[in-house]
């Protein structure tokens, strides 16, 4: 009998040191969850009493059980802090309560709340232009033979031209300049500058401004149905040249 009695004394002993802890205030994690990101429950557990195969997650709309059972244990173990994965949630908030027993007697220890927040959105004010499709190729005017422009358009529309030209007059002479590190100024009007890359070693020299506008109304005499733009840069003497370009078929 008082083999009993101490054995009872015992297991009340060790009770009274384990309620403590199973009454420790919990945590989520992450503190402010975004929309549907994981969301766990930070808790304090006795190491020994602890069970995570018998931890049962029931959620009923924005209503969150966690339900655990505990192993029987004559000497509290050490605590513990684990992590109960409760889901991903769409914003709202949640109340989550936190229950020990057996299944059929369960208690709630601890009720809490935790809110998921919607997404920060960016705003830039005015918004930045971006063209609405894609003007990569190889564009010429075919009144004027003897010169083109090849336009390359990055999937992050930047935008990279090669003209092939000659320079008119007593010193004609073929040349190339390159036409780059420029931004959209609205959907269909590009603005960078003029490069012209010359000499071994290579050096770039920077002659001004360069324009490319598309979509523009065709010029005169142009045969219908057929798309065009202006592209306007400096050359090597210094002057400034617009011409009237169109894509080749």
């Amino acid at each position: 009998m008082s083999f009993v009695k101490s054995l009872a004394a015992g297991m009340a002993v060790a009770a009274s040191l384990i309620a403590p802890q199973a009454g420790a205030a919990s945590t989520f994690f992450p503190t402010a969850p975004l929309p549907f990101e994981l969301v766990n429950l930070r808790t304090t557990v006795d190491s020994c009493a602890f069970n995570p195969d018998t931890v049962q997650v029931v959620n009923t709309g924005t209503a969150i059980q966690v339900r655990m059972r505990d192993n029987n244990c004559l000497v509290p173990g050490t605590p513990k802090q684990v992590d109960i994965r409760l889901g991903a949630f769409p914003v709202g908030l949640y109340s989550v309560e936190v229950a020990q027993g057996s299944f059929e007697n369960v208690v709630v220890t601890e009720r809490l709340q935790f809110s998921v927040i919607p997404r920060s959105t960016i705003f830039v004010a005015p918004p930045i232009p971006f063209p609405l499709t894609d003007y990569t190729g190889a564009w010429w005017n075919p009144s004027q033979p003897g010169w083109g422009v090849l336009i390359h358009q990055s999937p992050l529309d930047a935008v990279f031209a090669a003209v092939f030209d000659y320079v008119e007059g007593p010193n004609a002479a073929p040349t190339w300049v390159t036409l780059q590190s420029g931004r959209w100024k609205s959907a269909s009007t590009w603005e960078g500058r003029t490069i012209r890359t010359t000499g071994n070693p290579v050096t770039a020299q920077d002659l001004g401004e360069a324009y490319l506008q598309f979509d523009v109304p065709p010029p005169e005499g142009a045969a219908p149905g057929t798309k065009w733009a202006i592209v306007t840069h400096r050359l090597p003497n210094g002057s400034t040249v617009g011409r009237y370009i169109t894509r080749m078929p």
